[in-house]
């Protein structure tokens, strides 16, 4: 028998943009057929939007910071930001758990790439949902009054934000024991939910209360969409909402430096 020299082909690595297009994809087509994300993302806003209107849609309004449909809109789509975090989340687990994700890093590809292409499938996510809500809001009144470049501004502004929030959640759910952790966070969602600039004026919120609200990451972003859309101050809350997520990003990315556990590091390309 004579022997038959074998030679394996040298696996190609894969690019970071190339995984982040691909895992970006494969997540939203995942997601599209969990009922779960769907509702998170889609259905609770719109019925939570109608909530708001048909509750303290004249009060607030009558309060006199403007019509309340703008205000509401723009922090039901981040409402919907926080939650579908929450949902895909519990998805991040899942994966980790079975043993997917420690099987993906024996493959050629980019960890860059994955966190990005999961930063980028949020940020999709939430402005797919933003597109319904703003369907929804406009039966209610909700019109893009600053004009086309506005309104795309204003379909922005919850991706930026939705990209912020992801990564603490991502982060969590690296680490987290169980969904148990990841669903404290709805106790921290229900704060920003209630204490914000779109669910009532700053001024009606006590004293001592109303700089948590003026700067808490939910109010210069709905400030924004509301300046975007109905009128008003832009740039500031605008440049607000940036530094909000791009600090959210760089706290993460040193905790991923410091290896706070390994599997945190493992995971988050922002520590490379």
């Amino acid at each position: 028998m004579t022997a038959v020299d074998q030679t394996w082909q040298a696996r190609r690595t894969v690019g970071p943009l190339v995984q982040t297009v691909v895992h970006t994809a494969t997540l939203l087509r995942s997601w599209s057929r969990d009922p779960g994300i769907v509702v998170q993302s889609v259905a609770f806003p719109a019925f939570m939007l109608l909530m708001f209107q048909l509750v303290f849609g004249k009060s607030v309004t009558a309060l006199g910071s403007g019509e309340s449909v703008y205000g509401n809109t723009g922090l039901v789509a981040l409402v919907g930001a926080l939650y579908g975090t929450i949902a895909t989340a519990m998805t991040l687990i899942a994966e980790r758990d079975s043993g997917l994700l420690s099987r993906m890093w024996t493959l050629p590809v980019s960890r860059w790439g994955f966190i990005a292409g999961r930063l980028t499938a949020e940020a999709v996510r939430t402005g797919l949902a933003t597109i319904i809500l703003f369907a929804v809001a406009a039966t209610m009144g909700f019109r893009f009054e600053q004009g086309v470049a506005s309104a795309f501004g204003a379909w922005i502004v919850p991706m930026i934000f939705a990209v912020g929030v992801a990564a603490p959640v991502i982060a969590l759910a690296t680490v987290a024991s169980g969904i148990q952790s990841v669903q404290l966070l709805g106790g921290v969602f229900l704060f920003l939910l209630f204490f914000n600039s779109g669910f009532a004026p700053v001024s009606e919120y006590p004293g001592w209360l109303q700089p948590v609200v003026r700067n808490q990451p939910m109010s210069p972003a709905i400030d924004a969409i509301r300046g975007l859309t109905e009128g008003g101050a832009v740039a500031g809350p605008l440049v607000a909402t940036i530094v909000w997520t791009i600090g959210l990003l760089a706290v993460f990315r040193a905790l991923g430096r410091a290896r706070i556990p390994s599997r945190v590091a493992g995971l988050l390309i922002l520590c490379r």
